[in-house]
């Protein structure tokens, strides 16, 4: 079997033997003993060939940091752009371990898996450093298993259900640490009677690989999943998959306003201060509301018989053929009746003045007429005008009075009301900044 497109995932405590298996998976520039001290903290991952990795991670040596060691881990997964794990191998060491421990290790494990459908352990082998095999790292993740199934689904494992029994085993003692007084190392036992007792040999890093592949065999046909997703967190700027997220976070968030200034209420405007009142810009004048005639004033004399002794002879000497009559006419200009009249004068009144009526000038309204035209008393402006004064639109403050309120530069409301932005109660920072404190996440569904 050759490992190919495989991701395989070591943990365990440093000293367990993950990067001396790395090696013999084939990763080139792994660092094994002493010198390596310097990379316990780091998750390295080596490329093995034919699209497979090998991801050394740091020791589980510290129970305060197994959250950020899966972190650190998941991280380096993502970056790496690696989708799934093949295998995990679970390095333990029964005489440098505890039931706490392996069941603080097998949650670790769980958790990488957190978004997968599938049983984790179906895809793990868990390595014990010496020659035998023993039970208690396997008990312990029983343990684990059984309490995330029942956690995750809600009701009770069937108790002839066994989650790890596609976990596999491998021991492994390396033949040159096995001890001075050891009867083994002084005997001629071939390299296949060795493997068969759990000892490996150095030189000889095929047979640990030909053990490891044969346990690994049906892994690729069902790997770890890891699913990654992004979702953003409601207390902080964090976007990203909750597992990867830093520890850092903002504790309950309360509003708040940000920078303040003492000012008006408002927008400066410009308007009157009186209201509108109604006026003539005109001046009144007499007038007549009828046109102009010309009138006799005095008294019509009509036309009568002349009785002088000459109009007596005439009519006498013609038996009244001829009669003389004296024209009538007015008294007061002594003109014939129908002569144009002698004086001139307005019917509406019978006066020849300059008027028996008023109006204004402007608009021909009468006196009792209240105006043609608006005007603001306060500035005496047309309605049209702009305002005569400047003042804040919602204060009515003039722009001249001292400020009347403290308003928030952001949203320019007062600030004894609601705030207007989320801020951190722990570190008055607004929430998209980086967290302040170790806490919990709210990440939102998406």
């Amino acid at each position: 079997m050759s490992i190919t497109n495989q991701c395989i995932l070591a943990i365990g405590k440093t000293g367990t033997g993950k990067s001396f298996t790395g090696k013999a998976f084939g990763a080139q520039n792994i660092i094994i003993g002493p010198s390596a001290d310097s990379k316990v903290n780091e998750v390295t991952v080596h490329d093995i060939g034919n699209g497979s990795f090998y991801i050394d991670t740091p020791g589980f040596d510290d129970s305060d940091k197994d959250d950020e060691t899966k972190r650190l881990i998941l991280r380096t997964i993502f970056d790496k752009d690696i989708p799934n794990i093949t295998t995990i191998l679970w390095f333990t060491d029964p005489n440098n371990g505890a039931t706490v421990s392996w069941e603080r290790e097998a949650k670790f494990i769980e958790s990488l898996a957190d978004n997968f459908t599938g049983n984790v352990w179906d895809n793990t082998i868990i390595v014990t450093k010496g020659d035998k095999i023993e039970n208690g790292p396997r008990e312990a993740a029983k343990k684990v298993a059984i309490e995330k199934y029942e956690e995750k689904h809600k009701e009770p494992l069937n108790g002839e259900h066994d989650l790890l029994a596609k976990t596999g085993d491998f021991a492994i003692q390396l033949f040159e640490s096995l001890p001075t007084d050891s009867d083994i190392s002084e005997t001629d036992l071939s390299s296949d009677e060795l493997n068969e007792r759990h000892i490996f040999k150095e030189s000889e890093p095929e047979r640990i690989l030909v053990g490891y592949k044969s346990l690994m065999e049906e892994h690729p046909s069902h790997p770890i999943k890891l699913n990654f997703i992004k979702a953003r967190c409601s207390k902080c700027p964090e976007y990203t998959d909750p597992r990867l997220a830093v520890p850092e976070c903002h504790t309950e968030a309360e509003f708040s306003h940000g920078e303040t200034e003492n000012t008006h209420r408002g927008e400066i405007i410009h308007e009157h201060s009186d209201n509108l009142q109604d006026y003539h810009s005109g001046s009144l004048k007499a007038y007549h509301p009828d046109s102009c005639t010309s009138v006799h004033p005095g008294k019509l004399h009509d036309d009568k018989l002349d009785r002088s002794f000459g109009a007596w002879a005439v009519r006498l000497l013609t038996f009244g053929g001829v009669s003389w009559k004296i024209s009538g006419f007015w008294d007061c200009c002594q003109n014939k009746l129908n002569s144009e009249g002698c004086k001139k004068v307005y019917p509406c009144c019978k006066n020849d003045n300059e008027g028996c009526c008023q109006k204004y000038s402007c608009c021909d309204n009468g006196p009792n007429n209240s105006g043609c035209q608006k005007k603001y008393g306060c500035c005496n402006q047309s309605d049209t005008s702009e305002g005569c004064q400047s003042i804040y639109n919602l204060c009515k403050h003039n722009v001249d009075e001292s400020p009347c309120s403290m308003i928030c530069k952001e949203c320019g409301k007062d600030s004894n009301t609601e705030g207007c932005k989320q801020q951190c109660k722990n570190c008055k920072n607004a929430q998209t900044e980086n967290g302040c404190i170790i806490t919990s996440h709210a990440f939102l569904p998406n």
